[in-house]
């Protein structure tokens, strides 16, 4: 899935979601999971990525943090 599809998909989850603030960062993001329609669900992250988020956050990520994880840009 491309970056225009998930610009699109967080668009629209802002209009049905939550306001909450990362779990990494501490920044503020809109997620709609609790509607089934978040703007990470169009998010591909690899089985070993998803295993070490879950053993090291226990809320959801903004979409940066999650990208830079995701795909090796971990914050020093």
């Amino acid at each position: 899935m491309g970056y225009f599809y998930i610009q699109m998909v967080v668009e629209e989850t802002e209009k049905i979601s939550d306001k909450i603030t990362c779990a990494s960062c501490g920044k503020d993001f809109n997620c709609g999971a609790n509607v089934g329609k978040c703007w990470c669900f169009a998010v591909e992250v690899r089985a070993e990525t998803l295993a070490e988020l879950r053993e090291n956050f226990e809320k959801c990520l903004c979409q940066d943090c999650l990208e830079k994880i995701n795909y090796g840009e971990k914050e020093k």
